[in-house]
């Protein structure tokens, strides 16, 4: 029986092969879509959830609130947090500490191959409790001793151009001048992980020198991300509250105030941590994977509303088809049954084909988000899983209506071709055709929101003017100690229009120093917390930054303890003029810093605000001081360079650092390319709503042209009639697509408040945005429109022109 249901449904769709063609295409793509979707989803849910102990590790988090009420999370905590509590607290049974100490100089022993890396840290437990795969050497010992290392495949390659290093050393000059051994080589990290190394040193190289001792004791410091890997009957919130009660007993008394310790899960570190500081990798967004969710569905679902239309669109011609079955015994299942098989047979299909389309989209697919997607054997079974429960939802979508309700109808009425169904299936075609356009106009205008507000972001005055800027970094001493010389070398070239020194530089992906700054002239005895910033007195020359009152820093070392403030922070210290003292504490140590550093310091100039982070974050104070300062010393050249002959004065520029520092390498970017990566997983995300609303609206206009030609065909006879009796080609025309463009008016009404809310609630994630404009919904409601014109009027004009003589003829 079953047999014979796909042999009867493979017939019918080859007598039908504009029908089957529509309902085949309009499925595959929306599996195609579902399925890439699905993959992409999945892999973000996954995130981390690969190691073995996954469920039981925990990020230590600390939260402080300031005597503003301002909140703050980070994810540094100091050395012995962690390391009192495994020794303490028999709940924990290991603990691993990971930090990052700045870039460095690497090189293989003969010093072929020289490479600038980033110098990570991990304790000796670290490969332990998260069992990454190691090809080679021991994940228990690999960094147990100081000055050894473990190496990913690519990290292996770089240096050495093999994988078989174990036992082989390296060159990194960040404690002393010993070489590292490599103890462990790393299969190179998956993706969807947080963590995102090369080479990880062993934490014991740091903890003997003088500043590891000082770490060691250090309970107030923030330098390690540490997590703890709990026992199985351990409960998180008991652990947490012992380790409030082991730091509040440790640390300083001013240092207590609103503080606190949470265990946040290893699982939740990727979608819940937008607003903590010192994340390993980039956070994910788990409202997004609800919106991509429904996106994959929406898609899917408006492929199986072709089906269900176009099978009750046609099912008076199949009418008497089904009252003969059964006359001649066939029971309703039987017929459902039949009409099942079809839709099945039309998702296999379509399946079948979207599985290759899958296959040949992976790899754009994987380069565009940056995924390390695959279908094949080595895919996870759960996604396989999904892969079959999507192509049996898609078949009982498609199948259900057509099966349960046509199979029901008494047989007489089927022959005489008496169907009071049909009259019900009427509004539900249109119905199902107003719902597939009310979410492609939904797309469309998502589209045209997010294409807007990117570029707004793109041509926002930033308060400095960011094109043609080179930044190069500074990453050995020597350059460091060199960085008056290097800078006057590189201001006599032709092509430098202006060259600046400065800690850190206006879209700064590292992290931003704080400090606390208090005006000594009014009654606050708590500072308040801005973004510090060393700059030179070229600096404001160089990026263009506006001085609005005082003057600029003076060459020389004489405005060591003068700093410049922007508009922001001036606002907030109560600053009209410069000229006013003010107390700065650091809350953290930066660079080569001491452990403490109170100064008095004058401001001397106020800058107009610039913007020196992404547009999702508004402005925040800013205090600028001289390079001289003794709290974060030069970290960047940043040079203004005039268009043309760009290349020859990048190597002129990297010969000058290499008269310096030979070993150095010269390492740059340009700053507007690095401003962009900030607005990276927006394009991603304008990509996505614009691929899905052009495949929205492509299947919705796929089953629009079958609906079209149906009535065309059923209508033929009275086209005929209206065109003997003189209606001319455009009334026929009119006729034929009034209906359809009346259901995607309807359609545009119900999709405009939808659209307007879910995009002002996305807006909100930008401090700097753009308001909707009515005209990007009228212009969405009339672009579906004309498509769905041009789509209705492709077979209208067809039955309108068609000679009147042949279908009043026909019989």
């Amino acid at each position: 029986m079953i047999r014979n249901h796909f042999k009867t449904a493979w017939r019918n769709l080859m007598k039908h092969k504009t029908f089957s063609f529509i309902n085949v295409a309009g499925l595959t793509i929306g599996l195609t879509s579902f399925l890439l979707v699905s993959l992409y989803i999945f892999d973000e849910l996954t995130f981390d959830r690969f190691f073995t102990h996954s469920n039981n590790i925990y990020r230590i988090v600390e939260s402080s609130t300031s005597p503003e009420g301002k909140a703050n999370q980070v994810a540094y905590v100091g050395y012995p947090v962690s390391e009192s509590a495994v020794a303490q607290f028999p709940e924990i049974q290991k603990v691993a500490r990971f930090s990052y100490w700045g870039r460095v100089n690497m090189a293989s022993p003969d010093n072929v191959r020289v490479i600038y890396g980033d110098f990570m840290t991990a304790s000796a437990a670290f490969l332990q409790v998260f069992d990454f795969p190691l090809l080679q050497g021991n994940p228990a010992t690999a960094l147990n001793a100081p000055h050894t290392v473990v190496v990913t495949e690519t990290g292996a390659r770089k240096l050495f151009g093999t994988t078989d290093v174990l036992g082989k050393t390296i060159r990194a000059n960040r404690v002393d001048s010993l070489p590292y051994l490599i103890t462990g080589v790393l299969k190179d990290l998956p993706v969807n992980t947080q963590f995102s190394f090369d080479y990880v040193f062993s934490e014991a190289t740091l903890v003997g020198g003088d500043k590891g001792k000082k770490a060691q004791a250090n309970w107030n410091a923030n330098e390690f991300v540490s997590f703890v890997l709990l026992d199985n009957k351990a409960h998180p919130q008991a652990v947490e509250a012992k380790l409030n009660q082991l730091v509040a007993a440790n640390r300083q008394a001013d240092n207590k105030s609103g503080l606190h310790l949470t265990l946040q899960p290893l699982k939740n570190i990727h979608f819940y941590s937008d607003n903590i500081e010192g994340n390993l990798g980039k956070t994910g967004s788990l409202a997004y994977m609800y919106v991509f969710s429904i996106i994959a569905l929406f898609v899917l679902l408006i492929a199986c509303i072709n089906y269900i239309n176009l099978t009750t669109a046609r099912f008076t011609n199949r009418a008497k088809e089904i009252g003969v079955r059964k006359v001649t015994g066939a029971s309703r299942y039987n017929l459902a049954g039949q009409f099942m098989a079809e839709a099945l047979l039309v998702t296999l299909v379509g399946l079948t084909l979207a599985l290759v389309l899958v296959k040949a989209c992976l790899p754009a697919f994987n380069t565009f988000t940056e995924k390390q997607l695959a279908l094949d054997s080595s895919t996870d079974h759960r996604i396989w899983i999904g892969v079959i429960g999507a192509a049996i939802t898609a078949a009982l979508l498609s199948g259900v209506y057509p099966a349960f309700f046509q199979s029901r109808l008494r047989p007489v009425l089927l022959l005489k071709s008496k169907l009071p169904a049909a009259k019900g299936s009427i509004p539900l075609r249109r119905g199902l055709v107003v719902f597939q356009f009310a979410l492609s106009i939904i797309m469309i205008i998502a589209t045209m929101v997010v294409y807007q507000q990117m570029k707004y972001v793109s041509t926002k005055d930033m308060g400095f003017n960011k094109t043609q800027l080179l930044v190069v970094d500074i990453n050995s001493r020597k350059i460091g100690r060199s960085s008056a010389v290097i800078k006057n070398e590189f201001a006599r070239l032709p092509q430098v229009q202006a060259v600046s020194v400065s800690s850190r530089v206006p879209g700064e992906w590292k992290s931003l120093p704080k400090i606390k700054v208090r005006n000594e002239h009014t009654a606050v005895t708590e500072g308040n917390d801005m973004y510090y910033l060393g700059v030179d007195e070229s600096f404001l020359t160089t990026y263009q930054i506006k001085l609005l009152q005082g003057r600029n820093f003076r060459e020389g070392k004489g405005d060591s303890l003068s700093v410049i403030i922007n508009e922001t922070a001036a606002r907030e210290l109560g600053i009209t003029t410069p000229g006013e003292q003010l107390l700065d504490i650091p809350t953290v140590n930066f660079g080569e810093a001491p452990e403490e550093v109170r100064l008095q310091v004058k401001v001397v100039g106020i800058v107009k605000d610039f913007n020196f982070q992404s547009l999702h974050t508004p402005l925040a104070p800013m205090v600028l001081g001289f390079t001289t300062n003794p709290i974060h010393g030069p970290d960047y050249f940043t040079a203004r360079i005039a268009a043309g002959n760009m290349e020859a004065t990048m190597a002129k520029m990297n010969a000058i650092f290499r008269s310096i520092d030979p070993e150095h390498l010269f390492e740059y970017h340009f700053l507007d390319k690095q401003w962009e990566l900030f607005y990276r997983e927006d394009r991603i995300r304008e990509t996505i709503f614009l691929l899905a609303a052009v495949l929205a609206i492509l299947i919705a206009c796929l089953g629009l042209f079958g609906l079209a030609t149906y009535a065309a065909e059923q209508r033929v006879k009275e086209i005929g009639i209206r065109k003997v009796l003189g209606a001319s080609s455009q009334g026929i025309v009119a006729m034929l697509s009034k209906d359809f463009l009346q259901l995607v008016l309807i359609a545009a009404l119900i999709a405009f408040p939808v659209a307007w809310l879910a995009m002002e609630r996305w807006l909100q994630d930008f401090a700097y945005r753009i308001h909707l404009s009515w005209w990007t919904f009228l212009l969405a409601g009339l672009i579906a429109m004309l498509i769905a014109l041009v789509t209705v009027s492709m077979k209208a004009v067809k039955a309108a022109v068609a000679n009147p003589v042949k279908s009043l003829r026909a019989e």
